[in-house]
């Protein structure tokens, strides 16, 4: 009991049970994270990762199979969740990023050893995939819109896709984005495809 987490916070840190002590055996936790619609979530390992599960050297010294790796991530979303990786052992994974704004870390333990854990960080990071539906869904240009403007150096690019045989209809309800004649600094760029690749449907900014 009390270790399933729900984190909506754009950053932040969590932990394994117990950290940076040993986490305690045959133990199950959860974190759902989830941030800013039309942004994804990036879990990044720090200090303490390399001591989570087992070493290398297990498997030889104890003679016997490893019991299942304690560390699990998935990914969640709408339709159906994929699973990003399962870690154990002493390398710290690369980066991992989600694909939409929600993200599921889970976290078991068996009865046999019991290693530091892990501390890991996650953030927010723009664009990414995002599905139109009959119901009309909010996206925005930054994590923390409405109380910030949008951070300098952004370069975020969204993929929204609808369900075959219809279209997408793009409604801003907020337009405000440095204005140049040519749109050449700041600017919104549309395309009627999957990438920048497909016709242009044009460019945008200043405000409105």
């Amino acid at each position: 009991a009390g270790c399933d987490h729900k984190v909506t916070s754009i950053s932040g840190t969590i932990t394994s049970p117990n950290w940076p002590d040993k986490y305690p055996s045959k133990k199950e936790c959860t974190w759902a994270i989830s941030t800013t619609p039309g942004h994804r979530v990036k879990l990044v390992g720090i200090g303490g990762w390399a001591a989570l599960g087992y070493s290398p050297l297990s498997l030889t010294e104890h003679q016997q199979p490893l019991p299942s790796p304690p560390q699990t991530f998935s990914e969640l979303d709408d339709a159906k969740a994929s699973v990003l990786g399962r870690f154990c052992g002493a390398k710290e994974p690369e980066p991992i990023v989600s694909s939409g704004n929600k993200m599921f870390l889970k976290f078991v333990s068996d009865n046999s050893v019991q290693k530091k854990g892990f501390e890991a960080t996650h953030t927010t990071v723009c664009g990414g995939q995002v599905r139109a539906e009959v119901k009309t869904k909010d996206l925005y240009s930054h994590a923390q819109f409405g109380d910030n403007n949008y951070p300098g150096g952004s370069d975020c690019e969204w993929v929204i896709m609808a369900e075959e045989g219809y279209g997408v209809e793009l409604i801003f309800q907020t337009f405000e984005i440095e204005e140049e004649a040519d749109c050449g600094y700041d600017y919104m760029e549309l395309f009627d495809g999957y990438d920048g690749t497909a016709p242009r449907l044009g460019r945008f900014c200043g405000s409105g």
